[in-house]
């Protein structure tokens, strides 16, 4: 079987999980990994089984021997290299967001559209277990129509102030938003056409990191569902996991309550307290498989290219996503609620 010829642009954290399914996927073949530093670049060559490493990515996206590549790269960098890899002809799969502004996600959206090549966002709760399982109920009709809800998707100062180098030129509503009004859209099915929101700063900016240390949102939803969302930067470090995560739904006949934060089955007390361990992220496996939704999420973007499955969403879903934060952040700016069109 001829495989698909992967690239990786970003050698981050995210950006070796993407290598790793690459590399172990048998449908799949790591032929170059790129990062603008040059020793993260050649330790993600050495670590992955990558043939070559770059420091461009334009050099990447030129070769014939690259049939598609995931960008793992910031929140603020992915317009260009997108657009640079539809461009020249690949498959890609983008990290959230799509992008940071709406004109932005619409070009990308425009250049997709015209494309010979597939664009996945991975938005990987999608395949979270617990969520997934959300989704099943709520639109089998358990809790009838969900009238109302709260979601929570928030870190640790861990996050923005080691975790993250460039966390002053995003926030907690990119980095973390973007994921709960995905999957919010996914559980429901539906659109958020109207939001309010409000913001504050000082904690973050005290310590370095000029950025907002929280956004809480109210999202109208055009079937009338309407949730509290929460995304906060500045959770005590004391917390047992760096990753805050809630989801709760009201519906006409009943209510769902989700706590995909930890996986309580493992626990450990270390450290100056309770810590919890993730066992259903990224699973331990064999050296030729991948486990755990993190690694599915990416592994289906080569479904989706391979086997012509579905994509598990697309440049609209990335778009829709834009949309609503951008929607947010003119709210949080203006002190008045916005519709979304």
């Amino acid at each position: 079987m001829t495989k698909l010829r992967m690239g990786v642009i970003g050698a981050g954290l995210w950006g070796n999980n993407h290598a790793h399914t690459f590399n172990v996927l048998p449908e799949t073949e790591l032929v170059g990994v790129c990062d603008l530093d040059e020793a993260r670049a050649l330790k993600m060559k050495e670590t992955s089984g990558a043939l070559h490493a770059f420091t461009d990515y334009n050099a990447l996206l030129s070769r014939d021997d690259i049939d598609a590549v995931s960008v793992a790269t910031p929140d603020f960098t992915h317009t260009p290299i997108i657009l640079a890899a539809l461009k020249a002809g690949k498959h890609v799969l983008s990290e959230k967001p799509l992008a940071t502004t709406v004109k932005e996600a619409e070009t990308i959206a425009e250049a997709a559209a015209a494309s010979k090549g597939k664009l996945m966002i991975d938005f990987h709760n999608r395949v979270n277990p617990i969520l997934a399982g959300v989704r099943d109920m709520v639109q089998a009709g358990e809790i009838g129509l969900a009238r109302h809800g709260m979601a929570r998707l928030s870190n640790t100062t861990f996050v923005p102030f080691e975790m993250l180098s460039w966390a002053s030129k995003s926030s907690a509503l990119w980095f973390l938003g973007s994921h709960l009004v995905d999957i919010l859209r996914f559980i429901l099915d539906d659109e958020v056409v109207r939001v309010y929101a409000v913001t504050r700063a000082g904690t973050l900016s005290a310590g370095g990191v000029d950025t907002k240390d929280f956004h809480v949102s109210v999202l109208e939803f055009a079937k009338g569902t309407v949730v509290t969302m929460e995304n906060s930067w500045i959770l005590s470090r004391d917390n047992p996991s760096l990753v805050d995560f809630k989801v709760e739904l009201v519906g006409e006949k009943g209510q769902v309550q989700a706590d995909p934060t930890h996986n309580g089955g493992l626990r450990r007390v270390a450290d100056g307290g309770l810590k919890y361990s993730d066992f259903i992220g990224v699973t331990p496996t064999g050296a030729t498989r991948i486990g755990g939704f993190v690694l599915e999420s990416i592994a289906r973007f080569v479904d989706s290219v391979v086997r012509d499955v579905p994509l598990l969403a697309d440049a609209q879903d990335g778009l829709a996503n834009t949309k609503v934060l951008s929607a947010i952040e003119q709210s949080a700016a203006t002190g008045k609620a916005v519709d979304i069109r």
